[in-house]
């Protein structure tokens, strides 16, 4: 049931962001994902650090976007994500951009557990290495409450402009 809900969401969300944010998106706006690496800052000897994986984002500056995609989670399950995200306008020297947005994802979030569907918050923060390249740091931080126990961690991804 959850993933049904999931990819019912995921659907939505690119189909509105396609249909919505295609004809007036700036070239500048729309990244090609490719996830690279995840460090847990608990149990990271059981984890996977490689998380390979291929999403597309569209994130303008001081506007709502969004993004979803695909990536090997720290276990090897075959993970989904899709959520909105904000993106400030870029600061020091147009070179970085903060953003903040909640994604839905579903994966495996305990060693040896089954795959769920949570919605998590995820703070981000980009650096331009180039004119079409960027570096994305983000992450989920721990969260800690009633039965729900996430461990902290950074994820690292690189972003494409394809024009």
């Amino acid at each position: 049931m959850k993933t049904q809900i999931f990819k019912i969401v995921t659907t939505v969300l690119l189909a509105f962001g396609s249909f919505t944010g295609s004809a007036s998106a700036k070239a500048d706006n729309s990244f090609l994902v490719l996830s690279t690496l995840a460090l847990h800052f608990e149990n990271f000897d059981e984890r996977n650090a490689f998380t390979p994986g291929v999403g597309w984002e569209y994130s303008p500056s001081s506007k709502i976007g969004w993004h979803g995609g695909t990536l090997s989670d720290s276990f090897g399950f075959q993970s989904y994500y899709a959520g909105i995200n904000y993106a400030t306008r870029p600061l020091f020297a147009s070179r970085v951009r903060f953003l903040i947005g909640a994604s839905v994802v579903h994966k495996q979030f305990k060693k040896n557990g089954n795959p769920e569907t949570k919605l998590l918050p995820f703070p981000a923060m980009e650096i331009k290495i180039s004119k079409y390249a960027v570096l994305n740091f983000s992450g989920s931080p721990a969260v800690d409450f009633g039965n729900q126990r996430n461990n902290a961690v950074l994820f690292f991804q690189y972003k494409l402009q394809l024009r």
